[in-house]
């Protein structure tokens, strides 16, 4: 019974987070608070191009780079993400994003990390950008995760994919790495 009840609690207690975190996504976006996340993004990128051995020659070739400095994930069974994204390269003009995401599963924990996304084609751009609807890894498109080696390098197995992203800067300890699932909608500035 006991067990059976701080099942219910914890489930409850992360239906409430989803909840909550769901309803902090309808909130307006903000001109201040593009300029932020333009200034995290600005920076995520210095310090990724600094520490990542490749990294320039793989931004100089990209169609488009999209930076999410800080991506929250939290769970206990079933999580939830979220963190807020720019398009820096690729339109005329940066473009804004919410990333979100529900999973089920072996998933326990929480965790802050940054996500830059390459965008090595004009067709997987041009999908991320259209603005239809909201683009979905696993629906609109397959991400190749790539991987910087201990001393800085860049693993070249997956750089040639479509899109590739780059997940580093991890804090705390979460047991899910998957983007599958993870929704991107664009934000209008208000």
């Amino acid at each position: 019974m006991i067990n059976r009840t701080l099942k219910t609690g914890i489930m409850s207690g992360i239906m409430v987070f989803i909840l909550t975190f769901s309803g902090q996504a309808m909130a307006k976006f903000t001109a201040e608070e593009a300029t932020e996340l333009d200034t995290e993004a600005k920076a995520t990128v210095e310090k990724f191009l600094a520490e990542t051995k490749g990294a320039k020659a793989l931004f100089d070739n990209a169609k488009g780079v999209v930076v999410c400095p800080r991506i929250r994930k939290v769970g206990l069974g079933v999580g939830a993400e979220r963190g807020h994204c720019v398009l820096t390269t690729g339109s005329p003009e940066h473009l804004y994003y919410l990333t979100t995401a529900l999973k089920a599963g072996l998933i326990a924990g929480a965790s802050s990390q940054s996500m830059i996304l390459i965008m090595n084609t004009d067709k997987a751009l041009a999908k991320f950008t259209s603005g239809k609807r909201e683009f979905e890894f696993g629906i609109d498109a397959s991400v190749a995760v790539a991987k910087v080696g201990a001393g800085g390098d860049l693993d070249t197995t997956n750089l040639k994919k479509d899109i590739v992203s780059f997940i580093f800067g991890e804090k705390g300890l979460i047991a899910d790495v998957t983007w599958e699932g993870s929704r991107f909608k664009k934000l209008d500035i208000e």
